[in-house]
């Protein structure tokens, strides 16, 4: 079923193309709950950052198709909770996409080093590349050490994609 929804809102987004939606794309989707309280949460961002409007639109057209789909209906239930919203600040990137929103802001990642282990980093995203030459990566500036005594790495970090385990936006203070 949760692929069956899945595939109803990629073709909405497909569909908004040229209207209020256009520009967004699908982070994910889960459905959780039985019966009639089921509940289906929609994460939606925009390269330039998703606007509520285009939230709005975009769960309209998804209620509407659901409901439109007498076979999908029957297998969500009549009663369902919609939710279409962006990830918040905080929330781990979980799409290559979402990268080329967050250029110039702050990361905090974790990635594997040459030997395999876990490495934490904090810094500023300077670059995103989807070439096809060469895989995926992004570059980092890491945030100086403000602890006295410390040296801190001051040159930029290059991570293939791969090597990163985890990567959340954070607040800038």
């Amino acid at each position: 079923m949760q692929e069956r929804v899945k595939n109803c809102v990629t073709q909405v987004i497909a569909e908004s193309a040229g209207t209020r939606g256009e520009g967004a794309y699908l982070i994910d989707v889960k459905v959780k709950g039985k019966g009639s309280g089921r509940k289906i949460e929609v994460l939606l961002d925009a390269d330039s950052g998703i606007q509520i409007h285009q939230c709005a639109f975009v769960s309209r057209r998804i209620r509407e198709k659901l409901e439109a789909d007498d076979e999908l209906l029957e297998l969500v239930g009549e009663n369902f909770d919609l939710m279409v919203s962006s990830p918040g600040l905080g929330e781990p990137i979980i799409i290559p996409r979402q990268y080329i929103r967050h250029v110039g802001k702050l990361l905090l990642l974790t990635y594997a080093d040459e030997q395999g282990e876990p490495v934490e980093l904090a810094g500023h995203l300077q670059e995103v590349s989807f070439s096809d030459e060469s895989a995926p990566y992004i570059v980092i500036m890491p945030e100086k050490n403000k602890k006295k005594g410390q040296q801190s790495k001051t040159d930029a970090v290059t991570l293939y994609l791969n090597q990163v385990i985890r990567a959340v936006p954070e607040a800038e203070l």
